[in-house]
């Protein structure tokens, strides 16, 4: 009937941007070139599917809508070398009116011909980080700009790269230019940043710690974009699907689209719809979530997840740490790590609570994935 609004996956910006307004409204500032504000410089963090890319890529289009420059890059190994090198002297050549020039290199006779010239580029490839990031900003400001820095996927791993780009940054800043930055990463690799040599400019930078959305928002998020496309949702289906997203945006998205998909050719979205999409939604969270979650974490870490899964709300950590016959004080450092990391939450003292929807159900269901290595059921049907 019509283009379904919903964009499930990573990193995919939504129809809506439910629930993040007041956050977008700090950058409206920054870029607005108003009075300083804090988030010039800011961290987002949160677990996994929660939005964190999302909300970059409306920041750059807000940035953007106001003339910004910006200059984006996923954390990895070699992306100072593909600033360097490439993006940069790009982004130069395009905005400089003077990047190219030519030189006269000879006049020959009237018979023959006349001037002869060569073209001279003044952002050759070099390694020049901080002058061109530099001659950038002061481009930008030139016509009442500034340029921002975006930053995907903080890692542990490329921590030297979110080094190198800081100084730059914090050099920049320092000369009160109007430069800006802002990085996201899950809340382990942002506290290592945090903690790392080198690194202390982040330290003083806005913490933007993204949380899953509110009822309301939830409802409003699925409600608006099927009725924006002329279609009808029921305050029963709307209410299921809210709730059963659990306010969770991958979830939120995930389930508008398989609900929508239900019966494309009708006007309504009904309870029935709903309810296929939570279940298939549900179902795809292991795969695209929750096994990719548990990868990154010691045999230990998952251990303390299997004990949590016990319980069918919040766990003791004494209880858990009995489960897995640990000391409080062994059992307290996967609670720490997996803390970090996001996977869970600790809702009072004492008691811990996984961070992913549905994850609980899934190592019930699923066992083996939190015992990565060992035989599933599926090969276990092989042994004689």
């Amino acid at each position: 009937m019509h283009d379904n609004p919903f964009r499930p996956g990573f990193g995919i910006s939504p129809p809506m941007l439910a629930g993040r307004d007041a956050l977008l409204d700090e950058w409206r500032e920054v870029f607005g070139l108003g009075a300083w504000s804090p988030y010039r410089a800011a961290l987002v963090t949160g677990m996994r599917g929660v939005g964190k890319t999302v909300l970059l890529n409306a920041v750059e289009d807000l940035a953007l809508a106001h003339d910004w420059t910006v200059v984006h890059g996923t954390l990895h190994a070699s992306l100072v070398d593909e600033l360097e090198h490439d993006r940069l002297p790009a982004l130069l050549q395009a905005q400089d009116a003077e990047a190219v020039t030519r030189d006269v290199t000879g006049v020959s006779v009237p018979q023959l011909g006349g001037i002869t010239t060569a073209v001279v580029r003044q952002y050759e490839r070099e390694p020049r980080l901080e002058s061109m990031l530099g001659r950038l900003v002061e481009l930008a400001e030139g016509r009442g700009a500034g340029v921002l820095v975006s930053l995907d996927e903080v890692a542990i791993e490329s921590l030297d790269q979110l080094r190198r780009i800081a100084i730059a940054v914090q050099h920049l800043m320092r000369e009160d230019r109007r430069i800006a930055i802002v990085a996201a990463g899950v809340p382990a690799s942002i506290a290592a940043a945090l903690d790392a040599d080198g690194l202390t400019f982040f330290r003083r930078a806005q913490q933007v710690r993204l949380d899953t959305l509110t009822l309301a928002e939830t409802r409003a998020a699925i409600a608006e974009p099927v009725r924006s496309r002329g279609r009808t949702i029921g305050e029963a289906a709307l209410d299921r699907a809210a709730r059963g997203s659990e306010g969770y945006p991958y979830l939120v998205q995930s389930i508008g689209a398989r609900a929508w998909e239900y019966t494309p050719s009708t006007s309504a979205i009904t309870t029935d719809a709903v309810q296929h999409a939570v279940e298939v939604a549900h179902a795809a969270m292991g795969e695209s979530v929750i096994v990719p979650a548990l990868r990154g974490l010691s045999a230990r870490d998952r251990d303390y997840l299997l004990a949590m899964a016990e319980d069918d709300g919040p766990a003791s950590t004494a209880a858990v740490a009995e489960r897995m016959g640990a000391t409080s004080g062994n059992a307290g450092r996967q609670r720490s790590r997996l803390l970090d990391g996001g996977i869970i939450v600790a809702p009072e003292r004492g008691r811990v609570e996984f961070a992913i929807p549905r994850m609980r159900e899934h190592l019930r269901a699923h066992p083996h994935d939190a015992q990565l290595g060992l035989p599933t059921k599926a090969r276990e049907t092989f042994r004689d």
